[in-house]
């Protein structure tokens, strides 16, 4: 029986509990753990604002907000993220950054107490099944590119900038962005 989008976005949330309890369990695995979830909540979270968010968007208008929330939310896991492959792991920080990154996924998996249902009931069946595919051929595209440089590209930054309305900039370098940005 094919997976709808819904299932396959809730297997991805607990996919990325489990390798959070063995980053906390197993510190001799940490850099190829690291590496695992941070492959795998990059494509998640594309996957998710290329296929899903746009669905929902454009069936339930009233969404719209949580879907913007919802993308500043990858962002900001997605930058603690970075701080952490950056972080040794065998420093007490590493600890500090895992927590404050799981703190931030575990505030957005709760779009399954909110996003999810709004889309399980705007969107029919058999369209969730066909976003269930479209959504796990975008995780595997993502999954297939070469590494991202860490953190934000100074495209997303400005783009970041741009729908929250900061002047100039297009102008502005990406340690300027950054800074307009609160980091």
């Amino acid at each position: 029986m094919p997976q709808n989008v819904i299932e396959l976005i809730t297997a991805d949330h607990r996919d990325v509990e489990t390798i959070f309890e063995r980053l906390r369990k197993q510190p001799e695995n940490r850099p190829a753990l690291v590496a695992e979830l941070a492959a795998k909540f990059v494509a998640h979270a594309r996957a998710e604002e290329a296929r899903v968010y746009p669905e929902l968007a454009k069936a339930d208008p009233g969404e719209r907000g949580e879907v913007r929330h919802g993308t500043e939310e990858h962002h900001e896991a997605e930058e603690l993220l970075a701080t952490l492959m950056e972080t040794d792991p065998d420093r007490p920080e590493f600890t500090t950054v895992l927590e404050q990154l799981v703190k931030a996924v575990k505030h957005h998996v709760e779009e399954e107490g909110d996003i999810l249902p709004a889309m399980a009931k705007a969107v029919p069946a058999d369209r969730l099944v066909a976003m269930g595919r479209a959504f796990s051929q975008a995780k595997a595209e993502e999954l297939a590119k070469p590494p991202r440089p860490k953190g934000r590209t100074k495209e997303e930054l400005v783009e970041q900038a741009r729908k929250k309305g900061v002047e100039g900039y297009g102008s502005m370098t990406k340690d300027e962005l950054l800074a307009a940005l609160g980091g």
